[in-house]
């Protein structure tokens, strides 16, 4: 990424410093292992070779996992997805800057819900606009978001008037829209409750995780082929494409995945007329830096660190830009 220099004012000042800051920023790399192993023996080797089995978080993740030259993607693959006990619940669209402090656990729940009743792992609002927890096999209509990409900073909610599984209704937004609708404050509570049929209830995004990714990863991001998971196993497979559940216990080559970390240093000038060294300052400097370079494209997984100096500071006057 070409980096520009980066001139930040805090407010307005008769000082000028400078300083250095890293940026780290991790890329995902994935490996196939053919010799076949079981689910445990795989992930070993992972975590001794590499990082641990691989864990797909997107899209681009999965297309560059199918890229690998001597991957055949037919024949089935362990991934590092498991089930596990069923965990919190959580929203299809998992993107840490959809949501505004306290949007990813905003619930409005009927009276009673969720009531944990036999594999109700899924959700749905009613025409009150309450939610309730349901089975994810159930097949219903369901409400999709249309994400905004133009900064026009609309919320486009679409009805879809067709019977589906939870997860064959996910499918479905993620093809032809953005993903199943997330519910995350009081007014789209509202505005989302308008679409619903009186008397009806209809899928939204809110599920609760069943199945958690090895390294513990908390990408709510799934793959599965039509149908999965069946329940016929603990341990998840990668075949054409798609996912499956199977026994653990079984013998199948598997994808691990490590990180390859750069760094980049880059100078940094600053007016002011604060303390720049004091810590709270350079934590909120280095947080608009981090912004800025997210809009420039760098990874949001990106780690920011000042470079200090000999005397422990960050900063350093420009005595002859003051003299100026």
């Amino acid at each position: 990424m070409e980096q520009n220099l980066l001139l930040i004012f805090i407010s307005c000042g008769i000082h000028f410093v400078t300083g250095l800051y890293t940026s780290v920023g991790p890329s995902k790399n994935y490996y196939y292992v053919r010799e076949p192993k079981t689910f445990a023996d795989a992930q070993q080797y992972c975590r001794e070779n590499h990082i641990d089995l691989a864990t797909v978080e997107d899209w681009t993740d999965m297309e560059q996992l199918l890229a690998l030259e001597n991957f055949m993607s037919t024949t089935p693959a362990w991934i590092g997805l498991r089930e596990t006990a069923p965990g919190p619940w959580r929203w299809s669209l998992d993107d840490p800057e959809f949501y505004r402090v306290g949007e990813t656990e905003y619930r409005n729940w009927g009276q009673g819900e969720p009531n944990n009743g036999v594999n109700e792992y899924c959700s749905v609002m009613d025409s009150n606009g309450k939610l309730r927890d349901t089975p994810c096999t159930e097949r219903r209509s369901f409400i999709c978001y249309e994400r905004d990409l133009s900064g026009q900073n609309y919320s486009k909610y679409i009805f879809i008037n067709e019977q589906k599984s939870w997860r064959g209704a996910q499918t479905y937004c993620r093809q032809y829209h953005s993903d199943l609708v997330s519910v995350r404050n009081e007014e789209e509570n509202r505005q989302i409750q308008q679409l619903i049929p009186a008397g009806k209830v209809t899928y939204i995004g809110l599920f609760k995780v069943l199945f958690a990714w090895s390294d513990n990863s908390k990408s709510s991001f799934r793959n599965w082929a039509s149908g999965q998971p069946d329940g016929s196993g603990e341990c998840v497979v990668q075949q054409n494409r798609l996912w499956d559940d199977v026994m653990c216990s079984g013998v199948r080559p598997f994808l691990c995945y490590d990180r390859t970390v750069f760094r980049q240093i880059v100078r940094l000038k600053v007016e002011s007329d604060q303390n720049v060294n004091d810590p709270n300052i350079k934590v909120a400097i280095l947080e608009e830096i981090k912004q800025k370079l997210i809009s420039q494209g760098i990874s949001m997984q990106a780690n920011l660190q000042w470079k200090q100096q000999v005397n422990g500071d960050v900063f350093q006057r420009d005595e002859k830009t003051r003299e100026l």
